[in-house]
């Protein structure tokens, strides 16, 4: 198995809430923009601890690549020798980590926008003097959703159709290939895991202010 149950399922809540939070933001829907936005936040979270101590696929430390790997992995793609690899590719790599640090960051600068009329973030109470610059970054941070999701889903297309990949049949059942399948306590852990870190993000809902 190349993807383990909680990567998985963490994979397509996140899509979810990417989608969620940028539907509901457009619609001025606020109260579901920060709910999306803080099962986000969440999610984020849950990637890092599972990117340190999750599956072997999974693990930061085993497909984060520097400048030489990855431009060797383009040279092979332009002259098609790339040979398939478990897990994340090198670009595939800087796909991810652009999308964890940007929903991060959206999700983070959520806590503290605010604008004392229509809407106040969880902690803004905690640090009022926050809300104008984390604004002003939540709004411009946001217009970079869409090129970077656009990348994503062009990237797999190209994988798909041109290099023969399904890599997304892979996030779906798991693929095959990985040398040490994950135990199932380690299932276990990761998916109480993602569990509890949705449960506490979405729970500061709570601390928003009601108008």
């Amino acid at each position: 198995m190349v993807w383990d149950l909680p990567t998985r399922v963490f994979h397509w809540l996140f899509v979810a809430a990417i989608a969620g939070a940028f539907i509901t933001g457009r619609q001025g829907d606020l109260f579901w923009h920060e709910i999306f936005g803080l099962a986000a936040l969440g999610l984020f979270v849950f990637r890092i601890i599972w990117g340190l101590v999750g599956h072997k696929t999974a693990r930061f430390s085993t497909f984060l690549a520097g400048p030489r790997r990855i431009w060797n992995y383009i040279k092979s793609l332009l002259h098609r020798r790339n040979a398939p690899t478990l897990g994340h590719n090198p670009l595939g790599a800087l796909s991810v980590l652009a999308l964890l640090g940007l929903m991060g960051s959206l999700a983070i600068t959520g806590l503290w926008t605010g604008d004392d009329i229509l809407y106040e973030g969880p902690l803004t109470p905690l640090a009022p003097d926050w809300a104008t610059p984390a604004g002003r970054w939540h709004v411009i941070l946001q217009d970079l959703i869409l090129p970077l999701v656009g990348l994503h889903i062009l990237a797999l297309a190209v994988h798909h159709f041109v290099l023969k990949e399904r890599l997304v049949q892979r996030m779906i059942h798991g693929g095959e290939g990985a040398d040490t399948p994950p135990t199932t306590r380690r299932t276990r852990i990761g998916l109480c895991a993602l569990v509890v870190c949705l449960t506490a993000a979405i729970s500061l809902a709570a601390l928003t202010p009601n108008y």
